[in-house]
């Protein structure tokens, strides 16, 4: 005769655990296999890229010592766009802008104000527009800027009468805009000496 374990009244029997459990740890182990999976493909294409990387890091000296119309070929399009790409921001990032503006504000006489300045560090040109209290301080400004490094065509693009009202068209009543061309590395050259 076997004897059995006692099972008191106030033990709780172990639940059954429902069918949905099951389901998902099913799905949960499918998903980790998938992860490994991709994890190990993704280590893969890892290699094959650091391959690559090297195999062109060791043909970078040979391709440096070839000839131009050699380098032509063994470099690719892709790095040559890239790299005008990082010429154009780096252009942009080291124009003088502060030089420009400094030009103008120091070469601004009594009786002018400034409303806007256009310029593009792409563009050869800057578009000054202002209201003046006479025409004499407009071409002392135009001869100022063109006496600067850097600066030349500085013309008087137009001058009329200006439309604002009140105490300001009192003392300010010509509205101007003045154009210049401008070589940027002549002024960012330019010692800031004679700026006051």
């Amino acid at each position: 005769m076997t004897t059995a374990w006692p099972r008191p009244d106030f033990l709780a029997r172990p639940p059954r655990r429902p069918a949905i459990v099951w389901w998902f740890s099913g799905a949960s182990l499918l998903a980790a296999a998938l992860s490994v999976g991709d994890w190990r493909a993704a280590t893969r294409e890892l290699e094959s890229q650091r391959d690559r990387l090297s195999r062109v890091e060791r043909h970078a000296p040979v391709a440096a010592s070839a000839p131009p119309h050699a380098t032509a070929s063994v470099a690719p399009i892709a790095q040559a766009d890239a790299i005008r790409a990082a010429r154009h921001i780096v252009d942009r990032i080291e124009h003088p802008w502060d030089r420009i503006l400094a030009n103008v504000e120091s070469e601004t006489p009594q009786g002018l104000q400034w409303l806007e300045m256009d310029h593009d560090a792409d563009a050869a040109a800057v578009h000054l527009e202002g209201n003046a209290a006479d025409v004499a301080a407009v071409l002392r400004l135009v001869d100022s800027l063109s006496a600067r490094p850097g600066w030349s065509q500085v013309a008087l693009a137009r001058l009329r009468s200006s439309e604002a009202r009140g105490s300001a068209a009192a003392s300010l009543p010509w509205r101007f805009e003045v154009i210049a061309a401008i070589d940027a590395r002549a002024i960012a050259r330019a010692r800031p000496a004679g700026e006051h």
